[in-house]
């Protein structure tokens, strides 16, 4: 591998709760567990790709606080430096995070110094690099726009790829406008799938997604592994391996890094695909 996953994305705090069910709406429920652990799609996106052996950087937001220095703590533990500057008197947000006996997780989303303008001026992508943009960022109005004046302005040669999230759809119409002529590859789950296009079958989905970036769409479809649409092509469904899922949380995030990490090494869309269902699919099976 040449080049680096550049991540642009978010690094927030998960603050868990192992609960038996969710709780009645006012009502109230013992958890059997629970812990902080920094989480976010940037983050562990950047797990992912580590641990598939790319370099990795991490060009978002990072806050003064105990939480932001959580974030730095992580980040310094797989080796990836964040050189952007701190966002001073702001802290980084957190997540409450409830995970249920089948793996399923619910988030609150508390945002912080993560949502602040960008301050990439000056921050190089050479060629060979795969850039991260989550959809989390563009929804903050101090981002938005300034992360896609930044993906206008990356060498052709550089690969971007965009990554919804559950908030991607709700991006200003002119942020997408500006920004999906310039991704190269679309990746989110078929809610995300479908909040993107309005078309409620994930193939159908999966190809219009394909026709409005450079190269293709994954979308994945949780134990039943991903589509893969390439830009004028057919869509391919890719299977997972069959496991039992111990926590979801991240799974998605896993999936896009490890995909990113074989664009990195040149894999065909379809082998890079097949290594990120093995690797969403080992993530779940994993107590944490």
């Amino acid at each position: 591998m040449s080049g680096r996953v550049v991540s642009t994305g978010n690094a927030l705090v998960d603050v868990v709760a192992v609960v038996p069910r969710l709780p009645d709406r006012g009502g109230d429920v013992l958890a059997s567990g629970g812990r902080l652990e920094v989480g976010g799609g940037g983050f562990r996106a950047l797990v992912a790709a580590r641990a598939a052996g790319a370099d990795a950087v991490f060009a978002g937001r990072i806050g003064t606080g105990p939480f932001g220095e959580l974030v730095r703590e992580a980040l310094a533990t797989i080796d990836v430096p964040a050189p952007l500057p701190p966002v001073l008197e702001h802290d980084t947000g957190f997540v409450l995070t409830a995970i249920e006996p089948d793996g399923e997780r619910t988030f609150m989303t508390v945002p912080g110094a993560e949502s602040a303008a960008p301050a990439l001026d000056g921050f190089a992508v050479p060629a060979g690099d795969v850039v991260h943009v989550h959809g989390y960022g563009l929804v903050a109005p101090a981002r938005g726009p300034a992360l896609a004046a930044f993906v206008e302005a990356l060498p052709e040669v550089v690969v971007v790829l965009l990554d919804p999230g559950p908030f991607g759809a709700d991006a200003s119409p002119d942020v997408l406008a500006r920004l999906l002529p310039r991704v190269d590859w679309w990746s989110g789950d078929t809610e995300e799938a479908r909040a993107a296009t309005g078309l409620g079958d994930a193939a159908a989905a999966a190809r219009l997604l394909a026709s409005t970036v450079r190269r293709g769409a994954v979308v994945r479809q949780g134990a039943d592994g991903c589509l893969l649409a390439l830009r004028g092509g057919e869509v391919v469904h890719l299977p997972a391996p069959t496991v039992v899922a111990v926590n979801s949380n991240g799974a998605g995030d896993t999936h896009v890094g490890a995909f990113m990490a074989g664009l990195l090494r040149d894999d065909a869309p379809v082998d890079a695909a097949r290594a990120a269902n093995d690797a969403a699919a080992a993530f779940v099976a994993r107590p944490r």
